[in-house]
């Protein structure tokens, strides 16, 4: 598979100070000293990105890593057969490209911006040289790659017991700020309803009726990308049930 041009195109930001913030805001590098952090930052590119492009394609050997300091970054594989199948939905603190590194020195997934994105990306040979150097940060690395893995095998289980409307109900509530049991909550949806959709496992129609029938049985008004729970409590307790004043998981 052909590599991708050089990723170093529209309207670089200032570094500095960005991407200072932007590394000690993941967890992979929070705990590094300052000096640990500079070796990273010294290599750092901050980029702005426009909707639609690709960031690296299924099968590329990796060249970076990358922390999404605002925007949407969706991963996906696409199988054999032509079909495009949604690994993950990211944004802002997210980490992605870096387990490639350590998986085949290729990517398993391809990467594509869907709502104009700035990302601080990180030359892939220097997290393998720091990695090599640093037991915290490698600690970290391992630490990161066992709590992602654990957010999907527990999403992967707990989607399995909900029905098509609690699976919307669930992704609106994760849309809500962490604790926030105000009884109205307002704000738009991050993408188009069509992707929403697929990165739900659904077919269109499905979606269609599944959003009505939750609309039915909560009163969630949604109008275009403006989305309005008149009661988050009451969506809560329709997705989870008993445990819906506890819908906020640090897992899901």
């Amino acid at each position: 598979m052909s590599a991708l041009p050089e990723i170093a195109e529209t309207n670089p930001f200032p570094r500095g100070g960005l991407s200072r913030g932007l590394l000690k805001s993941v967890p992979l590098f929070s705990d590094l000293s300052d000096d640990d952090v500079a070796c990273f930052e010294q290599t750092a590119q901050v980029r702005s990105h426009p909707k639609g492009k690709m960031i690296y394609v299924q099968g590329e050997e990796p060249r970076f890593f990358y922390i999404i300091g605002g925007g949407w970054i969706k991963l996906f594989r696409t199988m054999p057969e032509g079909d495009e199948v949604i690994v993950d939905m990211l944004t802002t603190g997210h980490t992605f490209g870096e387990s490639a590194i350590f998986e085949q020195n290729c990517h398993m997934c391809s990467a594509q911006v869907i709502e104009d994105v700035q990302l601080l990306s990180l030359p892939a040979r220097v997290l393998k040289d720091q990695i090599r150097q640093n037991a915290t940060l490698a600690l970290n690395m391992l630490s990161a790659m066992s709590r992602h893995h654990r957010h999907h095998v527990s999403a992967l289980a707990f989607n399995t017991m909900l029905s098509a409307p609690q699976r919307i109900g669930c992704f609106l509530l994760q849309l809500c700020p962490p604790g926030d049991t105000r009884k109205s909550v307002t704000f738009h949806l991050p993408y188009d309803k069509t992707l929403i959709a697929m990165t739900l496992g659904m077919e269109g129609a499905t979606f269609s009726r599944a959003l009505n029938l939750l609309r039915q049985k909560t009163g969630i008004h949604i109008d275009g990308p403006v989305v309005v729970l008149g009661s988050v409590p009451r969506l809560a307790q329709f997705v989870y049930g008993s445990l819906g004043t506890k819908y906020i998981s640090a897992d899901m």
